[in-house]
């Protein structure tokens, strides 16, 4: 024995600190005509749109090859300025030939923290088979989730799309891909292979200000970034940069030329787009409907964000004790009711977090009694989560006395 007397060892995890969230990680696929480049089919990481310069992938190499890359990128950084956006340029023309290769597969597999995807499409829009695209893409998120890697959507670059065109996605099982047909028609007019582009980066940008909770649409956000506190509202529109100054549908229709009816439809038919409101400055996105019938509850992409976050809390929260021992009741086998308290609280910690950030209103976490779990039988639990309110219209009744 020697004469240390008292030792200390350093404990971990008693000021209830987390690690940053990632709720603003997305990813940005971008096809490129280029023959071959070597950064195509690999993530580079952005935290800031001048991170591509060393990549080559500046306003020349959009300029050179007449495709939006770096647009998108800066639009992503001007509505999420403190976002992390990975970048893959692609050789693949189109969603469905990316999201089949191995580099895809591994690439997402590599980089969890990626909670949204864009593709951007470009000039290449020959016989494009949009709901192919969209089925794909779905399956792809599916693959994903086997491996318990779980994205929140992925937004289709849904190019040359206007209201008598529109098909009806709701009519697909796609519940986690969006199409986007918003676009900015002073980008459209700068060169003629842009004239049918949409917005995806801008989308990226303003789901990454958002908590997962929020609508794409909403009017104000939660968190602005520092330049936008105190203002009332997060629209699109920046007049001092000259963005959105006015709104119109990928084919170059201008929104404010549509009617009321046109414009439901198209949101009554799944698609992002773009607009205002009469008399309040600034325009808007009209939410983030998803490819799938409206009477689901993942027909809109905030509720896809709850519960993948919720998802991903209580596994992590439950993870390490896979495997543990635990004390049964000596007379029935069954685990102790002290048990099943301390798991039901452990679980419920990442859903309580949620409810401290306004996430969700409400959270309940059970764990029947009377399980006697074992390399057979897993241990049965049920969860939910209660979404809070997203008021999309006030209808009011105003008299004079």
């Amino acid at each position: 024995m020697s004469f240390e007397g008292v030792t200390f060892n350093k404990g971990q995890g008693g000021l209830n600190r987390a690690n940053a969230s990632t709720d603003a990680v997305m990813a940005l696929v971008v096809f490129s005509p280029e023959a071959a480049n070597p950064e195509f089919n690999k993530a580079i990481k952005a935290i800031q749109a001048s991170d591509l310069d060393d990549a080559g992938f500046d306003e020349a190499y959009d300029a050179n090859n007449t495709i939006l890359l770096r647009h998108h990128v800066e639009e992503f950084f001007a509505y999420a300025p403190e976002g992390t956006l990975y970048v893959i340029p692609t050789d693949q023309p189109t969603a469905a030939d990316f999201f089949s290769t191995d580099e895809a597969k591994n690439l997402f597999r590599d980089q969890t923290d990626i909670k949204r995807i864009g593709f951007v499409y470009n000039a290449n829009v020959v016989d494009l088979d949009l709901t192919a695209e969209i089925n794909a893409s779905q399956a792809f998120v599916d693959a994903l989730a086997a491996d318990h890697i779980l994205v929140d959507g992925i937004y289709l670059e849904a190019r040359g799309i206007n209201a008598a065109t529109a098909i009806d996605l709701r009519a697909l099982s796609a519940g986690q891909v969006s199409a986007v047909i918003a676009q900015d028609p002073d980008i459209a007019t700068i060169d003629a292979a842009y004239a049918n582009y949409a917005a995806v980066g801008a989308v990226l940008g303003m789901r990454a200000i958002r908590q997962v909770n929020e609508n794409l649409g909403s009017v104000d956000v939660v968190r602005k970034p520092l330049s936008s506190r105190g203002t009332v509202s997060f629209p699109l529109t920046r007049y001092t940069e000259e963005r959105w100054l006015k709104a119109a549908l990928s084919d170059g229709t201008i929104i404010t030329s549509l009617t009321s009816a046109d414009k439901k439809q198209l949101t009554a038919y799944g698609y992002i787009y773009a607009g205002n409101f009469q008399g309040f400055g600034g325009f808007y996105f009209n939410g983030e409907p998803t490819c799938i019938e409206l009477a689901s509850d993942y027909s809109s992409g905030e509720n896809n964000g709850v519960w993948n976050k919720a998802a991903r809390g209580i596994r992590t929260a439950l993870i390490p004790k896979v495997r543990g021992w635990f004390k049964r009741n000596a007379e029935t086998g069954a685990l102790t009711a002290t048990v099943i308290k301390n798991l039901e609280t452990l679980a419920g910690k990442p859903l309580q977090d949620m409810m401290t950030t306004q996430e969700i209103s409400d959270y309940e976490i059970v764990i029947p009694n009377g399980q006697n779990p074992n390399d057979q039988t897993p241990l049965i639990a049920k969860a939910s989560v209660t979404l809070g309110a997203i008021i999309h219209e006030f209808e009011i009744d105003l008299s004079l006395n």
